[in-house]
């Protein structure tokens, strides 16, 4: 088997796994070993009261920030880490929190959010170093570093 093929076959389960501890059952730890209950019932997370403009607004950015995982994931496939890199500052990192502060300008959101939007941005940022120096194994710890970063803000907050 070539080599991006197993990284491929890698990548793709341990991305499923990651963003499949959202879904993980009461009681039941993830694959991860964290809790990823988001049941009606038992959730905990604060709801930041958004208007429905605003609502859009911030589904906009997590549909971005996903598009964003999914192009690194397709050209670290094609072994692009110079794409894959530019996708990771330029879509995760600093240069979009900058945009994504001039579209939410007037909204209103916790300090515990803006820290877990920092966190993410940093970790995107690390991403991106990670991938210039195309150590596989360094690549894909900040990739679950930065996916993490994404949970533990939907672990927290809701819409």
């Amino acid at each position: 088997m070539k080599r991006i093929e197993w990284l491929v076959m890698a990548i793709v389960p341990a991305v499923v796994v990651i963003l499949g501890t959202a879904r993980a059952q009461p009681g039941q730890p993830s694959l991860s070993g964290r809790s990823g209950d988001f049941s009606a019932a038992s959730d905990p997370r604060l709801s930041l009261d958004l208007e429905p403009a605003a609502q859009e607004i911030l589904k906009q950015t997590m549909r971005e920030h996903l598009q964003a995982l999914h192009d690194i994931v397709a050209a670290l496939a094609q072994q692009n880490y110079e794409k894959e890199s530019a996708v990771a500052h330029e879509e995760l990192g600093f240069p979009k929190h900058h945009q994504i502060m001039q579209r939410e300008q007037g909204m209103v959101f916790p300090k515990k959010y803006h820290e877990l939007a920092i966190a993410h941005h940093q970790a995107a940022e690390e991403l991106a170093e990670a991938i210039q120096t195309k150590e596989m194994k360094r690549i894909l710890q900040k990739m679950d570093e930065t996916i993490g970063a994404c949970l533990e803000c939907h672990r927290a907050y809701k819409l």
